[in-house]
């Protein structure tokens, strides 16, 4: 009588390395999902700490004690923001053309200017000069509004080569914010970058395209001469002593170049 012999048992020798190589890939697919995570998440922490920057964002706001306000208030009855990037041309031309004009709307109370400095034209090549240069504005406005003014002055007849890849370093702007008369706590929020997360997200917070833009109690105007400026502004605060002419822009003269990085 036949007898059904068992048939031996089989033993796939490849499931060891199949099983090996399921984990493997198992846990590479975990790897690249926690990495695309974590650079998900540092994308938009850093897009909201950008965000969350600018919105304290504040402008340096230039007065005299002959400003005009609106009846019953202490507000300006005229504000004048500008928006500007140091390293823009433009910028730089609009404050050659304009500067002294608005230093007479301010002095004769038409307007309260508004100084806001953005970071629009950064580049790897100069270290991020924008936002530097924006920073340390902002730091020296923290110290002295006089200071300020000398200094904004300073680095528009200062400005480096847009795209050059030469610009002034941060112990250049310092030496620049000292000679303007701000020191104290200057140096080091210049250093540190107090201000920079606020001037890179400043320009989208404020819907701003391009530089400078000019707004004239929020609405964007463009004024073609410095007389256009001014009748815009009495079109707002009326006949304001003093203020009849354009003062001519000052000479051209060549500024000591600061140190370069």
């Amino acid at each position: 009588m036949a007898t059904n012999k068992k048939s031996a048992p089989r033993y796939d020798l490849k499931a060891q390395d199949r099983k090996r190589n399921l984990a493997i890939q198992l846990g590479l697919t975990g790897i690249v999902v926690i990495f695309a995570v974590a650079l998900v998440l540092y994308i938009v922490m850093s897009h909201d700490k950008k965000t969350a920057a600018a919105g304290d964002a504040h402008a340096v706001r230039i007065t005299s004690a002959q400003l005009i306000k609106k009846d019953g208030t202490d507000e300006p009855k005229a504000v004048l923001s500008l928006y500007e990037d140091f390293q823009c041309p433009h910028c730089r031309d609009f404050e050659k053309a304009f500067g002294p004009t608005i230093s007479k709307l301010v002095s004769t109370g038409a307007v309260a200017a508004d100084y806001n400095m953005v970071a629009i034209l950064n580049s790897s090549a100069n270290k991020n000069y924008s936002t530097r240069a924006a920073n340390a504005a902002y730091c020296v406005a923290d110290e002295n509004k006089d200071a300020f003014l000398r200094f904004h002055g300073a680095l528009f007849a200062q400005q480096p080569e847009e795209g050059s890849g030469v610009a002034p370093d941060n112990n250049a702007l310092i030496e620049t914010a000292r000679q303007a008369g701000a020191a104290g706590g200057v140096p080091q929020c210049i250093n540190t970058g107090k201000y920079s997360d606020m001037v890179e997200g400043l320009a989208a917070a404020s819907k701003i395209t391009a530089t400078p833009t000019i707004r004239l109690n929020g609405q964007d105007i463009s004024p073609a001469s410095p007389e256009d400026l001014i009748a815009k502004v009495k079109a707002v605060v009326g006949n304001v002593p003093g203020l009849d002419n354009a003062p001519a822009p000052p000479s051209p003269t060549q500024p000591t170049p600061a140190p370069t990085s």
